[in-house]
């Protein structure tokens, strides 16, 4: 549930292009500052505008109070403000939002009865996203008959609208079935930056599966997903730089792309990185960095283990 502002473009373009930088840099913290100050004035506008009388910007100020920008996020303001877009502009979008929104309960009580038939006469009138909620609803059973072939229809649907999502699940779906048709469809999804797609592409090239093998390819692809900040991707982009597969090898970028996958909570990232910062590998040795995030990784490898047994409880 992502709506572009261009007046927020403006004001921020200046701050939002640059990359981030630590957090101990003066100039990222100026930069943040912009940033925050630009959107409060993006949100005091569009404020403003709506009690003018300004319809337009209804679903703007819903967004903005959806997504936190330039104040508090608040659901239930941002459900009331898709209701009354919806109800005076016709928005297909603020429909759409406000449906989305009672189907999860966000901000208003949940009811996946009334949200399912909006969606649905959004899907019927052609509202591409409404066709993806569809397949979701009736994959997992939310206010309708759960039903896999429906999905499937509703699903193909969305994906003939070209949606990365749809696109990306509908190649899963399909990896048994036909390989080259799920990588084909993997690569599609690839193409429009879905980064999970961008792995399983990855993936396709490394393994020859759907597609002849590329390592060349393969490690664009990763890479492409890692700088989405995909930590598997990270961690495997870490891995194929050390071991120079579809690439120069590089140990400096290894530990980079370690660093940044262990920073996102991968174990397996985590004790590597330990171990590079004990030998000194891609960067000076740090025994205390090394035993920072040696530590790390078994708390880690611990949450990780008690979450596995809980889903398995949740059988």
């Amino acid at each position: 549930m992502k709506k572009l502002f261009t007046l927020l473009f403006l004001l921020c373009a200046t701050v939002l292009t640059a990359s981030p930088a630590v957090e101990t840099d003066p100039a990222a913290e100026e930069m943040l500052k912009l940033r925050q100050e630009a959107e409060e004035r993006t949100f005091k506008q569009v404020k403003g505008e709506v009690k003018a009388g300004f319809d337009d910007s209804l679903v703007d100020l819903a967004e903005l109070y959806y997504q936190g920008v330039g104040t508090k996020q608040n659901y239930k303001k941002a459900y009331k403000y898709y209701q009354k877009a919806a109800q005076k502009t016709g928005s297909e979008y603020a429909a759409y939002s406000q449906a989305f929104m009672l189907m999860y309960g966000q901000g208003v009580k949940k009811a996946p009865l009334q949200a399912f038939d909006m969606l649905l006469q959004l899907a019927q009138d052609g509202y591409p996203p409404a066709a993806l909620e569809i397949y979701r609803a009736y994959k997992k059973g939310s206010g309708c008959q759960q039903d896999d072939a429906l999905a499937r229809q509703w699903l193909e649907k969305a994906a003939n609208y070209r949606l990365p999502s749809a696109l990306l699940y509908l190649g899963i779906e399909k990896g048994e079935e036909d390989p080259q048709e799920s990588f084909s469809l993997l690569k599609q999804a690839a193409d429009l930056e879905s980064e999970r797609a961008q792995y399983l592409t990855a993936l396709g090239y490394q393994t020859g599966t759907g597609t002849e093998p590329n390592a060349r390819r393969a490690f664009d692809y990763m890479l492409r997903a890692a700088k989405q900040r995909y930590a598997p991707a990270q961690w495997q982009t870490a891995q194929w730089y050390e071991q120079g597969y579809g690439t120069q090898a590089d140990l400096y970028q290894a530990f980079r792309w370690t660093r940044l996958a262990a920073q996102q909570g991968v174990a397996a990232a985590q004790e590597r990185l330990a171990d590079m910062y004990e030998r000194g590998q891609g960067i000076p040795a740090n025994a205390k960095l090394a035993r920072k995030w040696q530590k790390e990784a078994q708390k880690t490898k611990k949450q990780d283990a008690k979450k596995a047994q809980e889903k398995e409880s949740a059988r």
